[in-house]
């Protein structure tokens, strides 16, 4: 999972590494259930398996610590910069908006983006939001309060999720 950022980050300490970077705060709002879920955008992973997720949101913070693991955010102002990572994120914190153990199944997803968000970078949040199980994806600019509003009067939307990260 984090093969291409491994090398960048034995250069700096991971104090360094998370005042450099600071986590953006991800919202993800069920339409459906009005459930909330608010976190960092930081995972944990095995510094020796990195394809293993060790933990997403607050719950990475306790790794920060430990040299067998490494934590950071896959996204930087809004933006993905490490695919894998921020698909594996989104994906945990979807799964604790839904029901339990169960994520919510086959939603329309709402994605904030920044103004200035390039096409490719709209084309990388839409694959992992579609990679997480996302049957239609809208990108929108707003604030998550006007969009939640937005999307109350909407039919289409009435079961989807809003996924709001801040830079």
């Amino acid at each position: 999972m984090i093969k291409q950022f491994d090398e960048y980050s034995r250069q700096i300490s991971p104090e360094d590494w998370y005042l450099e970077f600071p986590p953006a705060q991800i919202t993800i709002h069920s339409l459906k259930t009005g459930r909330q879920v608010q976190e960092p955008s930081l995972i944990a992973v095995v510094r020796a398996q990195p394809d293993k997720l060790a933990a997403a949101g607050k719950e990475a913070l306790p790794y920060r610590d430990d040299p067998d693991y490494v934590v950071f955010s896959p996204f930087r102002q809004g933006q993905i910069v490490q695919y894998p990572a921020a698909q594996a994120l989104l994906k945990a914190l979807l799964k604790q908006a839904g029901h339990g153990t169960v994520a919510i199944p086959k939603p329309v997803m709402c994605v904030h983006i920044q103004e200035h968000t390039t096409q490719v970078e709209e084309q990388a949040l839409a694959e992992a939001a579609i990679q997480c199980g996302a049957r239609k994806v809208f990108f929108y600019t707003d604030s998550l309060p006007v969009m939640i509003d937005c999307a109350q009067n909407r039919p289409d939307l009435r079961h989807g999720v809003l996924i709001h990260i801040e830079p």
